[in-house]
């Protein structure tokens, strides 16, 4: 029943006209970003300045930013649109035994096999800049391998969301939602606690459960396997070394940052099955009522 369901998510997938539309425009703006370096590094050159690697590696870094905020723009989209196409499945299917949870675990397949499709279809852009550059392949596979994480990430979220939420605007909304407070809300919550620990100390000084707090809660943040992946190219990264410090925290040591960011990417796979067995259970606990 599992290969039923993933094949009918695949057939669902593979005869919509979004996924080509999507493939266009994914590829046109990581086309339109590799011009627009290659441009000025003209420009650059004819002004007189050296070629060096470090450009094509800021524009390698370029292209997979866009490539991971992609996942999280177009996950909320898909899944929205999977819902949408569920309620045209007939009730008496849906009622078969097993089905409701093999449908939402091939949901989640769907959307991690999509997302890296797209992104093997931008390897031939990606490959300009890899080749000045002197990236491995072992970075692209890295690359492919947080890909993957974030799209299990954020396809578990995303399906938890739609699973309590009977209308998709509810469901559209607490999505982005979550992604907000799991990211930018869990900076913004550590930096107001970080003024009040220094509005009550008299010494300036940064209390040590405040930094215990900034690694744990930081543990818990997607962007934190995001820095630990840009920290493998460029090594410590002067602005984010900056804000662990001001936390009391040394990230400058290899073997702490090293294992830090896998205990962060272990800690994102963790929440996403959490969300992942939640959304099962409610989807589950609503067609047996």
């Amino acid at each position: 029943m599992q290969n039923s369901m993933f094949r009918l998510e695949m057939l669902k997938e593979g005869r919509s006209i979004r996924l080509p539309i999507l493939l266009i425009f994914y590829n046109s703006l990581l086309a339109f970003v590799t011009i627009l370096f290659i441009f000025f590094h003209n420009e650059s050159m004819q002004a007189g300045y050296y070629s060096s690697r470090s450009s094509f590696l800021a524009q390698f870094l370029v292209l997979s930013s866009v490539q991971i905020m992609a996942v999280f723009i177009l996950i909320p989209f898909a899944v929205s649109s999977m819902e949408d196409t569920d309620r045209t499945v007939s009730e008496q299917f849906m009622m078969i035994p097993g089905v409701v949870r093999y449908r939402i675990i091939a949901k989640i397949y769907v959307l991690i096999l999509t997302n890296l499709l797209v992104f093997s279809s931008s390897l031939p852009i990606i490959t300009l800049s890899c080749i000045y550059s002197g990236i491995s392949l072992l970075k692209i596979i890295r690359l492919l391998g947080i890909i993957a994480i974030f799209s299990f990430w954020g396809g578990s979220i995303a399906l938890f969301c739609y699973s309590i939420n009977k209308r998709s605007v509810f469901a559209f909304a607490g999505t982005v939602f979550t992604y907000f407070m799991l990211s930018i809300g869990i900076l913004l919550f550590l930096e107001v606690i970080r003024n009040i620990s220094l509005s009550l100390s008299g010494s300036g000084e940064i209390a040590s459960g405040v930094t215990v707090l900034c690694l744990i809660a930081n543990l818990f943040n997607p962007l934190t396997v995001f820095v630990g992946y840009y920290e493998n190219f460029t090594g410590n990264i002067p602005m984010i070394t900056s804000y662990f410090g001001n936390f009391g925290v040394d990230v400058t040591s290899t073997r702490f940052s090293y294992l830090y960011f896998k205990a962060a990417t272990l800690v994102c796979i963790l929440v996403g099955f959490v969300f992942l067995i939640s959304a099962i259970r409610f989807y589950v606990s609503e067609h047996q009522a």
